[in-house]
């Protein structure tokens, strides 16, 4: 309609230049120049006319309207913007019903590699590939967010192969994994979030669980040392070795305190952590069955859980302000499978970080107790007894050996970290500098301790009768000095030398999870060369 009223507006135009605006006045024409011009009006009103009914044949095309500001107030300095007037006559484009899938998606990692060279003549000078970790961050929808971490660990290869049975029958069969020693495939978090509020946020999945600021904060590339901590990993103290996750659900969430600072919490019902057990059998020619059980605490199944309790886990802390952090945390549960008697086990631990300028003081401490060890293991011995009688087995003499890796009626301990950051000035013209904004040098000195408290060393069976139970009191002390070069956040190259010792003449190897030490090895030195990175 706009279109055709613009095109008469034309025609009528030129049709009064023509009449009236013309240099000789319509009197003064002759005949003959008046049916010349009218003429050629004529021949303009009818190609006008053709344009016309082309504009009213054409579709009417009508501008998207223009993004909406991201909120109700413009910017400062910057006018509001204008409305443009709408006429029934112009059609508006329909309202968005429907939002991205995914409005988000950020994909991350990190990963660690450590030379070592040690005076334990079983580690020697090694390279060891620490881990990958590959992490996904989606927002899906408004206030629905996903979270993932896969780690692989020690690995360099993992190969599966199969065959099946040649012309010759069964012995054709074969079966036969391959991979690197020690290797790990592990899934550390899987979970989605459901925001109802900042401080009430439901996640559902495998989860983090909230025990100290470590495990929650575990990455390599976070951490100027290029070893975990005794308390977290190498000895641990923690119900299971951090990265610790377990199948679960739970609230999370962050109160602002205003003046106070930021205050938050984590909750969670889990699986929890629960014995592993393998065992070996031997029948001996003198008619004597000896069972060899290694039990070790580990993580909950992802499938369905083998105890009928499940645990829980609850960290509340406050941080006054960016880089100052106090938390305390629990967990609780029961930590025997169901065909053993009902024992639980519980942790506290304390955390927190202090920043003054360059100088950071960090730490936590961890107490867990394990109770009811001695009647875990004569259930295990009942249920080894009653199985071989199931089996309908010849009468025989039932030794059964069992090794309790890493249970104690107690176990706590600390660590703690001092750091002091700076870059010299002189510096930032050299290789170290120039094309960074922010890089800086990290001295780091930590010292950590652990107590293990009845510690089981062995315990022996004759058919179903406790015979033996072997226990002690251990200790491992560990100091640690680092330097660390960080050109940026995300990346560290260290440089430590750490001393470990434990118990005289008492073997480290049966105290740690790292030191395969001798029997008389009681120390270890170690010098420490490590990267690690983030993306």
């Amino acid at each position: 309609m706009a279109a055709w009223m613009r095109s008469a507006g034309m025609a009528a135009c030129v049709v009064s230049l023509a009449l009236f605006g013309g240099a000789t006045p319509v009197g003064a024409a002759s005949p003959e120049v008046l049916d010349a011009k009218l003429k050629a009006l004529q021949e303009e009103v009818d190609a006008l006319k053709k344009e016309i009914e082309k504009s009213r044949k054409a579709p009417t095309v009508v501008a998207p309207p223009a993004p909406a500001p991201t909120s109700g107030t413009p910017p400062p300095g910057e006018p509001a913007p204008a409305t443009a007037p709408t006429t029934a006559a112009q059609p508006q484009a329909p309202p968005a019903t429907t939002t991205p899938w995914i409005t988000d998606f950020k994909i991350g990692g990190y990963g660690s590699t450590r030379f070592e060279a040690s005076d334990i003549d079983k580690v020697g000078d090694t390279f060891t590939f620490r881990r990958f970790v590959l992490s996904g961050d989606a927002t899906i929808a408004n206030r629905i967010r996903s979270v993932v971490e896969l780690e692989f660990e020690h690995l360099t290869e993992l190969e599966v192969e199969k065959s099946a049975p040649s012309e010759g029958g069964l012995r054709g069969f074969s079966n036969s994994i391959e991979s690197s020693n020690g290797s790990e495939i592990s899934l550390e978090q899987a979970w989605v979030e459901f925001m109802l509020a900042e401080w009430l946020r439901f996640r559902a999945g495998m989860l983090l669980v909230p025990l100290g600021r470590f495990n929650l904060n575990h990455d390599d590339n976070r951490w100027d040392l290029p070893r975990r901590s005794l308390v977290d990993r190498g000895v641990p103290v923690l119900p299971s070795t951090a990265a610790w996750s377990e199948v679960g659900m739970g609230f999370a969430g962050d109160v602002d305190g205003g003046s106070w600072g930021k205050f938050g919490y984590q909750v969670y019902v889990m699986n929890g952590v629960t014995l592993d057990a393998s065992l070996e059998t031997v029948a001996r020619a003198s008619g004597e069955l000896e069972t060899e059980v290694e039990i070790k605490p580990q993580r909950g199944t992802a499938n369905i859980d083998v105890k009928k309790d499940k645990a829980g886990a609850l960290r509340i802390f406050w941080s006054p302000s960016l880089g100052n952090e106090i938390g305390t945390s629990v967990y609780y549960g029961r930590y025997t499978p169901d065909f053993l008697p009902s024992e639980t086990v519980w942790s506290l631990s304390t955390d927190g970080k202090l920043t003054l300028g360059p100088f950071e003081i960090e730490g936590q401490y961890v107490y867990t107790r394990w109770n009811g060890i001695k009647r875990v293991a004569q259930g295990f011995a009942n249920a080894v007894a009653e199985q071989e009688i199931a089996a309908g087995t010849a009468p025989l003499d039932v030794v059964v050996e069992f090794e309790l890796a890493g249970l104690a009626d107690s176990k706590q301990g600390y660590w703690l970290d001092l750091r002091y950051r700076f870059f010299p000035e002189f510096l930032r013209g050299t290789v170290f500098g120039r094309p960074f904004e922010n890089p800086q040098f990290v001295l780091t000195t930590r010292w950590e301790q652990v107590w293990l408290h009845n510690l089981v060393k062995e315990i022996l069976f004759t058919g179903s009768t406790l015979s033996e139970i072997s226990r002690e009191d251990r200790y491992v002390n560990r100091a640690t000095l680092g330097f660390t070069y960080r050109p940026v956040p995300l990346v560290a190259f260290q440089l430590a030398y750490e001393r470990t010792w434990t118990d005289n003449g008492k073997s480290l190897a049966s105290v740690t999870n790292f030191i395969p030490a001798r029997r008389s090895e009681d120390t270890q030195n170690s010098f420490l060369f490590g990267v690690a990175f983030g993306f």
